[in-house]
């Protein structure tokens, strides 16, 4: 029996992830709109791809007391997906790839860490093949599945009161809330420089792609030093210019950091402040 792959390229709800963590970065700047339109062209209502997309969610949100009970809902998942227009589908999952790949740099946008991954890679084996091909690998993903929506499962996360009761609020309200939301998010980062955003930008989108974030980590470090450097230079106080030489030198220990963390990002929040104060004080 041929072994079932899963694409990451094919995947509905892998696409619609990426999409939203892309739209979620760009929070911190004004230009969003291409992001929101290629989601509404591909997720809006009624487009097939959003019927797929719904039953993605089915398969990762509900939950069951009995595994009997999870099992019948399986399968009226798989009996639904098949009734969907299949090419259709697949012609707009290529669309959908291209738009992103002529837009954006897909190879990174796509190495972002999904928690659910192994749940999501499942149901688009179950959608996407018969369980003839591989009766036993099929098997297997209905495994994976039942222990994620099973109730009493170990594994199974407890709900989030706050987020139950945001979904449950009429559309306008939730519309309101979520703009009330980003409002506040941009008033909060008003004051931030370039650098500052960009580096929010980039955690933002690679906070689950440990390699991408810190390539752009260790690019940033070098420019932080030579700034610390120039501005140095121009510092009469002894005690000032030690303290910023110090500063400049505990910058090494990022560098080597296997995992990058919020605090380390804060930390290089904290360096662009520090050289936009410099830079006022040299300036004067």
């Amino acid at each position: 029996m041929k072994k079932l792959k899963h694409s990451k390229y094919k995947n509905t709800a892998i696409l619609f992830e990426i999409l939203v963590r892309k739209l979620t970065s760009e929070s911190l700047t004004s230009d969003k709109s291409l992001t929101i339109d290629i989601i509404k062209k591909y997720f809006g209502k009624n487009t097939e791809m959003s019927k797929e997309l719904q039953l993605y969610n089915s398969l990762i949100k509900e939950q069951f007391k009995s595994e009997a009970r999870a099992l019948d809902f399986i399968r009226s998942c798989k009996d639904t997906h098949n009734k969907l227009n299949k090419s259709l589908i697949k012609r707009q999952r290529y669309n959908l790839v291209k738009e992103i790949s002529n837009n954006f740099i897909f190879e990174k946008m796509s190495k972002i860490r999904i928690n659910n991954y192994k749940q999501i890679a499942s149901i688009y084996k179950l959608f996407e093949y018969d369980e003839s091909r591989n009766p036993k690998q099929i098997l297997e993903c209905k495994d994976v599945i039942i222990e994620h929506i099973l109730i009493g499962n170990v594994n199974t996360p407890k709900k989030d009161t706050v987020l139950e009761t945001f979904k449950n609020q009429h559309k306008d309200v939730r519309l309101l809330t979520y703009k009330l939301l980003v409002d506040k998010f941009n008033q909060k980062y008003s004051g931030l420089n370039e650098s500052q955003k960009n580096l929010l930008n980039h955690y933002i989108t690679h906070v689950n792609d440990t390699e991408s974030l810190k390539e752009y980590i260790h690019k940033v470090i070098p420019t932080i030093k030579k700034q610390l450097k120039e501005h140095v230079k121009l510092i009469d106080d002894k005690v000032t210019k030690i303290k910023v030489d110090k500063l400049s030198e505990m910058l090494c220990n990022v560098e080597s950091i296997k995992t990058i963390k919020e605090s380390h990002v804060l930390s290089l929040l904290r360096y662009f402040d520090l050289i936009k104060e410099l830079k006022e004080v040299n300036i004067k």
